[in-house]
């Protein structure tokens, strides 16, 4: 019996020495390969009062250019909230689009895997096109959806409405029509955050007899845009006439579109929280100084963002 329990007593030394000695190999090689860069759970950093580029660059052992590289930043400046990626964003796919002429249907039946960003590069559109014509309330498309090419709205603009300088109220229709029970659709002010901080120096409404979708205001270069609420990035690029564009997607249809950016700070796909930084103000584009573009759109239409933000 004792020499059994000392055989017993030697195996378990001789495993406990086994496991520790790996133990410590795993760790160390873990070490050596450096895998603080990227991990599955370690994707970000999200900047807090008092940090600077060069404080995250010492604590995650990245060069300061390797960050601004990653995240697209032109400068050290960043911002409370906001996300710094440690990992190069992945490559996109470039794909080339071969640019038609629109059907005399006036539409284009979705195929398996097309994006409205393809889409409107075929028909030489922008974004916002196909979501006007559409009404859109979200950017994932189904194969086998016909999105319209064209408008199918009047294109006069009548005297009546060149008059309207005021604020429009949200059409009740548009309450009812995506109304849902148990949800609240529409927001209170205290729902949404500011997206930027400066003077509004266009208003919703007709513009020099077109539409103007949103409301702009007005800021120095670099200044921080912010999420008006929490929500995912649907389209973040480049488009003719709104210069850098970052759209996000919210709960109950809504839509809220920031554009003539300086940089744009998320990623596609990439969930934001209300009052994250997501750009920097800029004048990419057509416009005629550093401005926020920002609209707000409920299924598609974009109604007077003042109705939501009234503090503006």
């Amino acid at each position: 019996m004792k020499i059994s329990a000392l055989n017993t007593n030697k195996r378990k030394g001789f495993l406990l020495t086994l496991y520790i000695f790996f133990f410590f190999t795993i760790n160390l090689s873990a070490l050596s390969s450096n895998p603080v860069y990227y991990t599955p759970s370690q994707d970000y950093h999200i900047v807090r009062k008092g940090e600077t580029l060069h404080s995250i660059s010492n604590k995650y052992s990245l060069p300061v250019e390797r960050i601004k590289l990653f995240n697209n930043l032109r400068s050290d400046r960043i911002f409370v909230g906001q996300k710094i990626y440690l990992y190069p964003k992945p490559a996109g796919k470039h794909e080339f689009v071969t640019v038609r002429k629109i059907p005399k249907t006036g539409y284009h039946l979705v195929r398996q895997k097309e994006s409205i960003h393809r889409i409107a590069k075929m028909y030489d559109l922008s974004v916002f096109d196909i979501l006007d014509f559409n009404d859109l309330n979200t950017f994932s498309l189904k194969a086998g959806m016909k999105l319209w090419l064209i408008s199918r709205e009047p294109k006069t603009v009548t005297q009546e409405s060149k008059k309207i300088t005021k604020p429009l109220a949200i059409d009740m229709e548009i309450k009812k029509e995506i109304k849902k029970p148990g949800q609240k659709i529409i927001h209170t002010k205290k729902d949404l955050f500011i997206p930027a901080n400066g003077t509004v120096t266009s208003e919703f409404g007709i513009r020099n007899g077109r539409p103007h979708k949103g409301i702009d205001i007005a800021g120095s270069v670099g200044d921080p845009i912010y999420a008006a609420l929490n929500g995912k990035v649907a389209y973040v690029g480049t488009q003719r006439g709104y210069g850098n564009v970052v759209i996000l997607e919210h709960d109950n249809y809504i839509m809220t579109v920031y554009a003539h950016n300086e940089t744009n700070l998320v990623r596609l796909g990439e969930t934001v929280k209300r009052g994250q930084p997501i750009a920097t103000l800029g004048k990419t584009g057509t416009t005629t100084g550093p401005h926020l573009h920002f609209e707000y759109r409920i299924k598609g239409k974009a109604i007077n963002p003042r109705e939501v933000l009234p503090e503006l």
